[in-house]
């Protein structure tokens, strides 16, 4: 399948860009709604593509952007609306510990924002995360700008990375694996620093008083 959809696209690129452009917002769509789905894949050739002029960056990055951001706001306020049935439905209270389910909602309440940057750069979590977001009631606004930033950090790496890779398929899953084996390494590490300062000021600030 993702060599037939990168065959297609090349052409189309070829022959009718502003087809791409369009599928480059349904790519993003299908890879938040359906993370199975090889949209990193499909989104580091299109920057190959772009390195060989095949495409117009800005055309490309705009309609990724458009189409992760609305997608991923859209699972957030799907949580929203219905995070409260969610929790109450029989299958999770029989099945989840009350007390879990609080400590994510507080964890949420403090560091919402940060859970949902850091987040949608591991592979899988960031579709999940965006519903949690919702379901424990992290702020719209916090939400969206949280949301805003994760999508351009992580599109415009995708991006730029396949304009390094080229077209050979091999290659880009390789570079998507160490894509991702530094961003979880650079993750854990970022969050055990804002833990640790974190700790470390409320400490400070109890032994001040």
């Amino acid at each position: 399948m993702e060599k037939f959809l990168i065959q297609y696209i090349k052409n189309t690129a070829l022959t009718n860009p502003l087809i791409v452009y369009s599928f480059s917002f349904i790519n993003a769509v299908l890879q938040i709604l359906f993370p199975p789905y090889p949209g990193d894949t499909i989104t580091i050739f299109q920057g190959y593509l772009i390195s060989q002029g095949y495409l117009n960056a800005y055309f490309v990055l705009l309609s990724t952007l458009l189409g992760t951001y609305l997608s991923s706001l859209f699972l957030y306020f799907i949580g929203y609306k219905f995070g409260k049935s969610i929790l109450l439905n029989k299958f999770i209270i029989k099945y989840f510990n009350p007390k879990k389910i609080y400590k994510f909602e507080s964890w949420f309440k403090k560091y919402g924002s940060f859970i949902i940057i850091i987040n949608k750069f591991l592979p899988g979590i960031g579709s999940l995360t965006f519903i949690a977001a919702g379901i424990f009631q992290l702020p719209p606004i916090s939400a969206s700008i949280s949301i805003g930033i994760a999508t351009i950090i992580h599109n415009t790496f995708i991006i730029m990375a396949g304009k390094l890779t080229g077209e050979n398929v091999i290659i880009i899953k390789q570079a998507l694996q160490e894509y991702n084996k530094i961003i979880i390494i650079a993750s854990i590490i970022i969050s055990l620093v804002y833990l640790y300062l974190k700790l470390f000021y409320k400490e400070k600030f109890d032994t001040e008083k």
